[in-house]
């Protein structure tokens, strides 16, 4: 079965109760596969980037769901693309 990224990350977003969703950096300080994905979805404008920070521990970025990623996700689950 293949994963639709999109759907999976918008309705994360869109569940969490702030409407955010957040990736932290690996170990070997490299990013996830999500971040990217998440780049790739804020492009479309389906989430904007409010801000990465950079603990002792470790790098979180987070984004926060948009209108028009709402939307989407309402088109992605629907069956509709």
């Amino acid at each position: 079965m293949r994963v639709n990224h999109d759907r999976r990350l918008l309705n994360k977003a869109a569940e969490a109760r702030d409407c955010r969703i957040s990736i932290r950096k690996r170990a070997d300080a490299s990013w996830p596969g999500d971040h990217s994905r998440l780049s790739a979805l804020e492009s479309t404008g389906h989430v904007q980037r409010i801000g990465s920070h950079d603990g002792l521990e470790a790098s979180v970025a987070v984004w926060q769901i948009t209108s028009s990623g709402l939307s989407q996700l309402q088109v992605l689950t629907s069956g509709a693309e």
